[in-house]
């Protein structure tokens, strides 16, 4: 009745997930040539293999904390009217482009003057750029790091109330069982008894039968007596039968008590386990908020 699956499921989506995380951290900024406008320019850039809605609500949080946002074209968020003094007073508008191909993200990030021309090397260093792809890089992991937190959350949480589902089955049956020994016990304390009175009965009818006499009248008597003495028989070894019936019945209701309580025992004690998991797991979301 009592399954162990879901639990060992869960443990290897986590350690998926323990992967997934370390892939994201681990991920690069890089500088190098990229397209904008129809030709390749200087960009800096990073990779994702996070859903593209997410990166692009990501990116809008992100950038205006810095200034004001629009979108000049569907894969275009610009950042203007910047108003960080760490940047380069050169620095004026900002352009992200995102693509993607289904299986990853690329957002490129260029940095342009006041003629939406790329700033060069001299203008913008390296380290204000990279710097700055890199404190969105570490917001949007940490954003999606929450997200997977709080799906973890959930996945105890169902793995959780399904064990508590699987322990209130099996205390019903452990009900159901005692009640069904209780009811077979009843019947066996009964069956002496019942065997002994309908034993007693044969014994007199018999001892009837071979006592009457052999006129016309008691010959028909003995026919009936005779009818009354196999009735009987068959009533003690329906008892009998019954007897042994209600005996084997109890004997299979034992063993399953037995059983029953072990799955018991593993139940209630991968619900404390669960809890556990989950409280840590909340934990760990609300680090992440």
């Amino acid at each position: 009745m009592f399954q162990n699956s879901k639990y060992f499921k869960m443990k290897n989506l986590i350690l998926v997930l323990f992967c997934f995380f370390f892939s994201n951290l681990s991920a690069q900024v890089y500088q190098g040539q990229n397209l904008y406008g129809g030709r390749n320019e200087s960009s800096y850039f990073i990779f994702s293999n996070q859903d593209e809605k997410d990166i692009q609500k990501d990116l809008e949080e992100y950038l205006n904390s810095f200034g004001k946002t629009s979108k000049p074209s569907k894969y275009v968020i610009r950042l203007d009217k910047i108003k960080n003094s760490e940047l380069p007073a050169e620095l004026t508008t900002v352009d992200v482009i995102i693509e993607n191909n289904k299986k990853i993200q690329k957002v490129s990030f260029f940095f342009l003057d006041k003629n939406l021309d790329i700033l060069t090397s001299f203008q913008l260093k390296e380290r204000e750029a990279k710097g700055f792809v890199e404190k969105f890089q570490k917001f949007t992991v940490g954003n999606h790091e929450a997200k997977l937190a709080l799906e973890n959350v959930k996945m105890v949480e169902s793995s959780l109330n399904d064990t508590k589902k699987d322990q209130s089955k099996i205390e019903k049956s452990l009900e159901s069982n005692l009640k069904d020994q209780e009811k077979l016990g009843k019947k066996l304390d009964a069956s002496p008894e019942m065997l002994t009175k309908a034993l007693s009965e044969k014994e007199e009818i018999v001892g009837a039968l071979y006592n009457g006499n052999e006129t016309e009248a008691d010959k028909k008597a003995k026919e009936e007596l005779e009818k009354a003495s196999n009735k009987k028989e068959k009533e003690i070894q329906k008892i009998q039968k019954e007897k042994e019936k209600a005996e084997t019945k109890l004997s299979k209701k034992e063993a399953e008590f037995d059983k029953l309580k072990d799955e018991l025992f593993k139940a209630k004690t991968l619900v404390k386990s669960l809890e556990t998991v989950l409280k840590d797991a909340n934990s760990v979301l609300n680090d992440l908020k």
